[in-house]
């Protein structure tokens, strides 16, 4: 996450920024929601505890290969091997979830449905739509192998591509299928049934229609519709349980903001397709996509899940953790304001306030994690 912002101030290149920002920062943040999460949905624990750790190594490794291939030139080799290193990783990390949740998932009828029976519960739903990201993240990595040469391409693979079925497959789908049961288990405010099912059914359906008709018309413009309409769903969803319950948890802040960037990031790329904007339109969908939305949202249930106020040492307050919170998504805004009305001093100062409020809460919650913790 640091690293990210320091990629915006020295003007790294599209792809530096998706290798730091996503393969560096928001997927591991994911996998260990996952690891965290997806078991205990069919009241199991992880079936090893050895093979998440070879999968992050696995995994930061290769995106260190492909990182320092890109700004060194280190050489083709150095690239192959970390898609490889990185692909083996998400082998190990979706085998195990496999592993652990597949057989309960057959051993227990209450988990099977019958056909053309529809889920009744919001968090029925989300569990129905889970299996679709871990389907994004497979065709994602399949994507990812084939721009190696020599490997068989039936996709038509670009990095683009393999971008959006990490990012808006697998991540984002992610976020509104565990943040529908989140928000419930946290907040005590079960979403609208239908709301739910038009955020899961768009945002299932929009990944797959952008990333295999990547700027072609029409059904690009098609999914970038679906997306923004799931977004705006979602958005949708966290006000209403933000209207309906105690607006002073301080996560709450991260996966409102993080909510509302999401609507604007895809906002910005609907407005570049259908040909409002340009360039600069692009590079900030980026900046919010990936400072706004992403980042946001995970810390925003990060400090759900290990709240800071528990610890005992400096700073350990909610009102440090709100500031974070508030130095990223200013940063962002104005990072974001500065591309896109080429003000260089808003595009410097941006990335700043987004580096302060990132390391404030690294170190926030590595204290939390290394500090006794309070009653």
């Amino acid at each position: 996450m640091v690293g990210l912002q320091l990629a915006y101030l020295f003007d790294a290149s599209f792809r530096v920024v998706a290798l730091v920002g996503l393969f560096g920062a928001v997927l591991p943040m994911v996998f260990g929601m996952a690891y965290l999460l997806l078991p205990s949905y069919v009241g199991r624990t992880l079936s090893t505890q050895r093979l998440p750790g070879v999968h992050f190594a696995a995994t930061y490794a290769g995106t260190g290969l492909l990182v320092g291939d890109e700004l060194l030139g280190l050489g083709p080799s150095v690239a192959v091997g970390g898609v490889f290193l990185w692909s083996a990783g998400v082998t190990i990390f979706v085998g195990t979830l496999l592993q652990t949740t597949l057989p309960a998932i057959l051993a227990n009828p209450a988990t099977k449905r019958l056909p053309g029976v529809p889920p009744r519960r919001p968090s029925e739903l989300a569990t129905l739509a889970i299996p679709v990201a871990l389907g994004y993240l497979v065709v994602g990595t399949v994507a990812l192998l084939s721009t190696v040469d020599g490997v068989p391409d039936p996709l038509g693979s670009t990095g683009p591509m393999v971008v959006h079925f990490y990012a808006t497959g697998f991540v984002a789908l992610l976020i509104f299928a565990l943040g529908i049961r989140l928000l419930t288990g946290f907040f005590r405010v079960t979403p609208p049934i239908s709301l739910s099912w038009l955020v899961l059914s768009c945002g299932s359906v929009a990944p797959g229609v952008l990333a295999l008709n990547f700027y072609r018309p029409p059904w690009f413009g098609i999914g970038a519709g679906l997306e923004f309409v799931a977004m705006a769903g979602y958005a949708s969803l966290v006000a209403v349980v933000a209207y309906r319950t105690d607006r002073h948890r301080v996560g709450l802040y991260g996966i409102g903001l993080g909510a509302a960037a999401g609507v604007l990031s895809v906002g910005v790329a609907l407005a570049s397709v259908t040909g409002i904007g340009g360039n600069p339109d692009l590079a900030a969908h980026v900046i919010v996509a990936l400072d706004g939305f992403l980042l946001l949202t995970i810390i925003g249930y990060a400090y759900q899940f290990f709240p800071v106020s528990n610890g005992q040492f400096p700073g350990a307050t909610g009102r440090t953790a709100a500031s974070t919170i508030a130095l990223l998504g200013t940063g962002t805004a104005v990072h974001a304001l500065g591309v896109v009305g080429d003000v260089s001093s808003f595009r410097f100062y941006g990335p700043v306030l987004a580096l302060i409020g990132t390391v404030g809460y690294s170190y926030l919650l590595i204290r939390r994690f290394l500090s006794p913790t309070g009653p």
